[in-house]
């Protein structure tokens, strides 16, 4: 007993919160698989009953493989919608009892395809480089696309294995069946109100400068990928890219410095500007620094800049090096 409640206690919560979900919902899955099979398969037949059993395998099948790329917070997401879009609107058919059941369920899935796609910005790229325009429009992108690609799956569903997800035909008066596009054109509508809201959040998310639940999406999403050093940075700091960084650092506008050098010449450097025939003294502001050279190898240097031809072919002749071939 005390050896399970340790090996319970390992376990991060959101992980075992998806475990014991998905381990409830499977055995009131194989129930009803049961009861149905005793009973007689409903219009649908046994396919619906034994696929949504299978549904809340995944995470224990699935979830240990991509562990080092798939977060606790997406395998929670995942368990909850399958909730209530497959368990609830499924088998306790809430899709057929509750109207506007099947609209909220696309709704939620609009605004879920968006995560989706925040969770791939975070694999493919850098998240905190890239434009948050680009973020959304990428987000908005995908959401759109799963919306598209459910329609197909229900459309395919019905041409193959007759089921009616896309609503029941109609017969028109030339005696003709036809299934209207009411039901597909709803869903896709309601998807893209579901993507509208997530751009709504993420915009006040970048707006405001506060979380609202993203910062811990972007850093489950990012598990298994190696930081930028520009990430390491700015995760330190508190700060989500660059630009929040150096506004609060105060570089935003800084431009170099630039130090002035003193008006008077050092020794070595006066013995130069007589060999050039240049005046003693520097106009101010100019660069004087040292350069960490001899008198003797100073002047040929500045000489060679401006002095004849001579004066240059004198300089580049070569310099005696304190490291002889005897060192």
């Amino acid at each position: 007993m005390h050896k399970s409640r340790s090996i319970l206690q390992k376990i991060p919560p959101l992980r075992l919160a998806v475990y014991l979900i998905s381990a409830a919902l499977f055995i009131a899955m194989a129930v009803i698989a049961v009861r149905q099979g005793m009973a007689g398969w409903p219009e649908e037949g046994p396919a619906v009953v034994l696929g949504n059993a299978a549904l809340w395998l995944v995470p224990f099948v699935l979830g240990p493989l991509l562990r080092r790329y798939i977060g606790d917070s997406l395998w929670l997401l995942f368990v909850v919608f399958a909730f209530f879009a497959s368990f609830l609107g499924t088998i306790m058919r809430f899709y057929e009892n509750i109207w506007w059941y099947d609209l909220a369920m696309h709704t939620v899935f609009g605004y879920i395809g968006c995560l989706i796609g925040l969770f791939f910005a975070c694999k493919l790229a850098d998240i905190y480089a890239l434009r948050p325009l680009l973020i959304a429009l990428f987000c908005f992108c995908v959401s759109l696309m799963f919306a598209a690609l459910w329609e197909v799956f229900e459309f395919a569903g019905d041409l193959l294995l007759g089921n009616n997800a896309q609503g029941d035909p109609v017969q028109t008066v030339t005696g003709e069946l036809f299934i209207p596009v009411n039901d597909t054109m709803e869903d896709i509508i309601c998807n893209l109100t579901g993507a509208v809201l997530f751009l709504l959040h993420y915009g006040l998310h970048r707006l405001s400068r506060r979380s609202l639940g993203f910062c811990m999406f972007m850093k489950d999403f990012s598990i298994g990928k190696k930081p930028s050093p520009a990430e390491n940075i700015e995760s330190a700091a508190g700060f989500e890219n660059a630009a929040e960084l150096k506004h609060a650092a105060g570089f935003e506008n800084a431009a170099p410095a630039v130090q002035s050098a003193p008006t008077e010449l050092s020794p070595a450097q006066t013995t130069a500007a007589a060999v050039r025939g240049a005046p003693s003294e520097a106009p101010a502001g100019a660069d004087l620094a040292p350069t960490g050279l001899s008198p003797l190898q100073e002047a040929p240097a500045h000489a060679s800049a401006q002095a004849p031809v001579q004066a240059r072919a004198h300089a580049s002749a070569p310099q005696t090096s304190p490291y002889t071939e005897e060192n």
